[in-house]
């Protein structure tokens, strides 16, 4: 039981380490001169890119359970009729 729970302790500071360096990490570019006029381009192409993956994610989710929206019931590719 012992050795469980130092190895839920090393696991606790390892990610409280990785989350200080990466705080540590955040504020230290946070001094550096960024300039985002020009970065437009730079976030709304993943900001499309997602939208674009989300609406066909959904479109896909409503193609396969549309026998059950629409009420049509289609064969079992198992079965012979």
């Amino acid at each position: 039981m012992a050795h469980d729970v130092a190895t839920q302790v090393r696991g606790y500071m390892l990610v409280f380490g990785a989350l200080l360096v990466l705080t540590l990490a955040t504020v230290g570019v946070s001094y550096l001169r960024m300039h985002l006029k020009g970065e437009k381009p730079m976030v709304y192409w993943p900001l499309g890119l997602t939208a674009f993956l989300f609406i066909g994610l959904l479109v896909s989710v409503l193609l396969a359970e549309g026998d059950h929206l629409f009420g049509t019931q289609f064969g079992d590719a198992f079965t012979r009729e």
